[in-house]
C-alpha cells in the first residue's frame, strides 16, 4: 500500500484519556479498508500531567504499551483476581496487559506522557451517527479496593465474541459500500 501513516488528532475515550489510531483498520474512523490489517492495530496516547485513566479491561484484546516519551505507573489486576501491581515505565520501556486484565494508566509527573498502543487482535471499535455500538474497552471506574472485595461482580455485560463478530460484520459491510 503506498501510503505514509502519522499520527493526527487526539480524542477522549471513556477512560479519561487521549488516543489517536492511526494504523487500524478496524477503527470505523480510520479510513482504511476494514480487515486490511487484523492481526494488530496501533493508535498513540497522551496522559496530560498529573492524571490518571479510569480503570478499564479489554476482555478479548492483549495490550503493549510502550512509552515514547515520559514516565508511566500501569497497575494491573492478574486476570483470575487478587491484589493489584504497579510498574514503573520511562521512555523507550513497555508493559503487555493480556486479555481481560483490569489496567489503569497514571501519568504522575508534571509533563505529558506519549505512549503507543498495541492491540492483538487489532482493537475495535464502531461508532455511528455519534453513538458507540461496539468498543473492545470496558470501564470499570477508579477505585481499586472496590474490585478487590471479595464477591465483586462486574456490574455490566462485557462484549462478548459474538458482539465482537458482529461489529466486525457491519463495519464490513459498511466498508464494502463505501
Amino acid at each position: 500500500m503506498k501510503r505514509v501513516f502519522g499520527i493526527t488528532d487526539h480524542f477522549r475515550v471513556p477512560d479519561g484519556t487521549l488516543v489517536a489510531p492511526f494504523l487500524n483498520s478496524n477503527d470505523s474512523e480510520s479510513g482504511l479498508p476494514f480487515g486490511l490489517v487484523g492481526g494488530f492495530s496501533i493508535a498513540a496516547g497522551i496522559l496530560e500531567p498529573g492524571t490518571q485513566s479510569q480503570i478499564h479491561v479489554l476482555p478479548l484484546v492483549s495490550q503493549v504499551t510502550f512509552v515514547l516519551r515520559g514516565s508511566l505507573k500501569v497497575v494491573m489486576q492478574p486476570a483470575a483476581g487478587g491484589p493489584h501491581y504497579t510498574q514503573e515505565l520511562k521512555t523507550h520501556q513497555a508493559v503487555l496487559t493480556e486479555p481481560d486484565t483490569p489496567l489503569q494508566l497514571i501519568n504522575g509527573s508534571n509533563q505529558a506522557c506519549e505512549v503507543l498502543y498495541i492491540a492483538s487482535p487489532a482493537f475495535l471499535f464502531e461508532l455511528s451517527a455519534g453513538k458507540v455500538l461496539y468498543d473492545d474497552a470496558v470501564t470499570l471506574g477508579s477505585d481499586w479496593s472496590e474490585l478487590e472485595r471479595p464477591g465483586w461482580r462486574r456490574a455490566r455485560r462485557f462484549p462478548t465474541p459474538a458482539d465482537r463478530a458482529s461489529s466486525e460484520q457491519r463495519l464490513r459491510t459498511r466498508s464494502a459500500s463505501t
